[in-house]
C-alpha cells in the first residue's frame, strides 16, 4: 500500500498543478469578462445565485463526506446514496422553479426568474457526478479528479468569453456555468465508471444521516456566511453595488478557494486515515497551517498592495470602472488570508467526526453577520459589509482553538508559532507598499508585474531565510 505521506504529496501536486491552471484560466477569463460586462451584469447573476446557493445546501446532506469518511463501503451504500441525491435534486429543481415565480414579486430585477430556472439545472448535473467524484477523493486518486475539473473549467471559460463577445451580456455567465457542470458530469463518469441503480436501504440512509445531519446544518450556516451579504447588498443597494462587492469578494477569496481545492481537499481524507494517531494528526495539522498561511499571505498580501493598479489597469482596462470596489477589495484580501488559515481546522474536525463543533462555530458567525448586515450596509456601504464578513468569520477561531487544544492537544502557543514566521515575513509588504506610495510608477501591465515580483520575492526570501529552507526538507522527507 502506498505510504500516506507520498499520497498526500502526489495529491497536493496533482491538485496544485491543475488548480494553478484553473485559476490561470479563470483569472484570464475574469479579466476579459470584466472589460466586456458591466457591474450590473455581475450583480444580477450574483443575486440569482443567492437563491440557488440556498437550495444547494439541501442537495447533499453530507452524503459525499460520509462516503469519504467511512472505513468500508459497498454497492448498497453507493446505490442508496445515489438514490437519495437524485431524488433530492429533482425536488430542488421543482422548488427553484416555484421560487423563480415568487422572487420577481418582491424584487424588481430583470430576468432573475429565468436565471434561477436555468441555474437549477446544475442540481441534476451535479447529482450524476458526485458518486464518481467522492470515490476518487476517497481513494486519493486526484489525477483523474482534477483533470475532470480542469476540462470543465476550460469549457465554461471558453463558452463565457465567446458568448460575451457575441453580446449575450449576463447570459454568458449563466450558460457557461451550465456547460461547465455538464462537461464535468460527462468527464468524471468517463474517468471513474460506477455501476449504479436506484436502491434505498433505510439502515444505510440512517447511518448517512447521522453523520451528515450536522454537516448539513453547518452547511446552512456557511451558506448564510457566504451569501447573506450578497442578498442584502443586492436587495438594498441594487445590482450595480452588488457587482462591485461580488467582484471584490471573488478576487479577495481566490487564494483561500484555491488552497481549499488543492491542499485542503487532500487533507480531509488524509486526516481521516490518521485520526486515531494524535501525534501524527497534530504534526500534519501544524505543518499545514504553516504552509497554508505562507501561501495565502504571499498571494493576498501582494494583491492588497497592487489592488488599485489591479482594478484600474488589469480589470478596468485603464479606466476607473471598478475603483468603487477598492476599499472592500482590500478588506476582503485580508479576510481571504484569515479564511485560508482557519480552514485546515475544519478538515481536522470533519476527520474526527465532530461535525457538531462545525455547526456551533458556523451558527455563531452566521448569527452575528445576519444581525449586523443591514446596519453595516446602511451606515458604511459595501465596505462596512466587507468588515463585518471579516469579523464574523474570524469569530470561529474562538470555538475551534479551544476544541483543538482539548481534542488533539494543540495549544494556542503551538498554533501561534506555526503562524509567526509567515506573519513576520509579511512586514516586507508594508515597507515596500509605503515606498511605492512615494514613487511615480508607470500605469501599465508591465509596471504591475514588476511591482508584484518585488513584493513576492522579498516576502519569499525573508520566509526562506527565517525557516532555513525547512519546507524543502519537509517535501524531501515526504
Amino acid at each position: 500500500m502506498e505510504a500516506l505521506g507520498k499520497k498526500i504529496v502526489k495529491g497536493v501536486t496533482y491538485n496544485a498543478g491543475s488548480r494553478i491552471l484553473m485559476v490561470g484560466i479563470q483569472g484570464i477569463t475574469s479579466i476579459i469578462l470584466a472589460r466586456i460586462l458591466s457591474s450590473s451584469d455581475y450583480g444580477v447573476v450574483a443575486f440569482a445565485a443567492v437563491f440557488i446557493s440556498f437550495l444547494s445546501q439541501f442537495s447533499d446532506f453530507g452524503v459525499s463526506s460520509a462516503i469519504i469518511q467511512r472505513k468500508n463501503i459497498d454497492a448498497k451504500i453507493l446505490n442508496t446514496a445515489f438514490t437519495i441525491r437524485n431524488a433530492v435534486s429533482i425536488v430542488l429543481v421543482f422548488l427553484a422553479t416555484v421560487m423563480s415565480f415568487v422572487v420577481p414579486i418582491y424584487f424588481d430585477i430583470a430576468h432573475v426568474d429565468w436565471i434561477i430556472r436555468l441555474l437549477a439545472l446544475n442540481f441534476i448535473l451535479n447529482s450524476l457526478a458526485f458518486i464518481s467524484a467522492s470515490l476518487l477523493r476517497r481513494k486519493m486518486e486526484f489525477f483523474a479528479y482534477n483533470l475532470a475539473q480542469l476540462f470543465s473549467t476550460l469549457a465554461g471559460s471558453l463558452s463565457a468569453i465567446a458568448l460575451a463577445f457575441l453580446g449575450y451580456g449576463f447570459w454568458s455567465l449563466v450558460f457557461s456555468n451550465i456547460l461547465s457542470s455538464l462537461a464535468y458530469a460527462v468527464i468524471i463518469n468517463r474517468f471513474h465508471r460506477v455501476k449504479l441503480r436506484i436502491e434505498f436501504d433505510m439502515e444505510v440512509a440512517k447511518e448517512i444521516w447521522r453523520f451528515g445531519f450536522y454537516v448539513f446544518l453547518s452547511g446552512l450556516f456557511v451558506y448564510a456566511l457566504f451569501n447573506a451579504d450578497n442578498f442584502i447588498v443586492g436587495a438594498i443597494k441594487g445590482t450595480q453595488a452588488l457587482g462591485y462587492y461580488s467582484l471584490a469578494f471573488d478576487w479577495g477569496t481566490k487564494i483561500s478557494t484555491l488552497l481549499s481545492l488543492t491542499v485542503l481537499s487532500v487533507l480531509f481524507p488524509a486526516y481521516s486515515r490518521i485520526k486515531d494517531d494524535k501525534e501524527k494528526l497534530k504534526k500534519a495539522y501544524l505543518d499545514s497551517v504553516k504552509y497554508v498561511s505562507f501561501l495565502s499571505i504571499m498571494v493576498n498580501g501582494t494583491l492588497f498592495c497592487i489592488s488599485e493598479d489591479f482594478l484600474k489597469i488589469v480589470l478596468g482596462g485603464g479606466t476607473d470602472k471598478w475603483l468603487p470596489a477598492l476599499s472592500s477589495f482590500r478588506i476582503l484580501c485580508i479576510y481571504g488570508i484569515v479564511r485560508a488559515i482557519l480552514e485546515p481546522l475544519g478538515n481536522v474536525i470533519m476527520a474526527l467526526g465532530d461535525s457538531k463543533v462545525l455547526l456551533k462555530a458556523n451558527a455563531i458567525a452566521s448569527a452575528v453577520q445576519l444581525l449586523l448586515l443591514y446596519p453595516a450596509l446602511n451606515f458604511w456601504g459595501i465596505e462596512g459589509v466587507a468588515v463585518l464578513v471579516f469579523i464574523s468569520y474570524a469569530l470561529q477561531y474562538f470555538i475551534y482553538i479551544p476544541y483543538i487544544k482539548n481534542r488533539v492537544d494543540i495549544s494556542f502557543a503551538s498554533f501561534g508559532l506555526s503562524l509567526f514566521i509567515p506573519v513576520f515575513s509579511s512586514t516586507t509588504f508594508f515597507i515596500v507598499f509605503i515606498l511605492y506610495r512615494h514613487l511615480n510608477t508607470s500605469e501599465s501591465i508591465v509596471g504591475i508585474v514588476f511591482k508584484s515580483l518585488i513584493y513576492l520575492l522579498l516576502y519569499v526570501i525573508l520566509f526562506c531565510t527565517a525557516t532555513k529552507f525547512q519546507f524543502l526538507k519537509d517535501l524531501k522527507s515526504l
